[in-house]
């Protein structure tokens, strides 16, 4: 009988989730307080009460901690629940989304997305992990929605998406007017209406 090699031990201590959460905890609140000038090494380390080199087992650098403090406080796109219609499930997850943008946070998030114009790691983090993660299960639920037979095929559904996050955007860029779950339902009834 074969044995199994043992795999090789990994470097150094295994990384707890309740330091991640505590160093998750502390980004939020300067995040929400201070906005990302308040996001540094220094401050979270401080306020989570654990060393630098401690948050630097986790992320890279600031904006990295303060992109995984607004994920973490946002949530994971919610793209296929089986047991839920998936027009109900593509409402559900832009609604977290404006929520998202709607919290606390919402000041702070609207900095990213002003970074998003350079290259920055930050920009590059919320295109990747906020913005096509959403895009991308947007499109697997409305996809789904069109093979139940629940809306008509938009012509081109990469327009469709942009119709429907760009208002967003836009409000969450301009401020000059708030972003609620009834903006999300108007707009996805005027850019998918259900059919009748």
């Amino acid at each position: 009988m074969s044995r199994q090699a043992p795999s090789p031990p990994t470097r150094g201590r295994p990384r707890d989730p309740r330091t991640r959460a505590t160093i998750l905890a502390a980004a939020r609140a300067l995040l929400e307080r201070g906005g990302l000038t308040a996001v540094t090494i220094e401050a979270v380390a401080g306020k989570a009460g654990v060393s630098r080199p401690t948050i630097y087992r986790y992320w890279p650098n600031a904006p990295a901690v303060a992109m995984a403090a607004f994920l973490d406080a946002s949530g994971a796109p919610t793209a296929a629940r089986a047991s839920r219609s998936p027009l109900a499930a593509l409402r559900a997850q832009l609604h977290a989304v404006a929520d998202a943008f709607a919290a606390p946070t919402g000041r702070s998030i609207a900095a990213m997305v002003a970074a998003a114009q350079s290259e920055t790691e930050l920009a590059k983090s919320f295109r990747n992990e906020f913005i096509a993660r959403n895009r991308d299960a947007a499109r697997l639920l409305l996809e789904r929605c069109v093979e139940e037979k629940l809306v008509d095929r938009p012509p081109d559904i990469d327009l469709a998406l942009d119709l429907i996050f760009g208002p967003l955007f836009y409000r969450l860029l301009m401020g000059h007017a708030p972003i609620t779950r009834g903006f999300v339902d108007q707009l996805i009834d005027a850019v998918i209406p259900a059919r009748a």
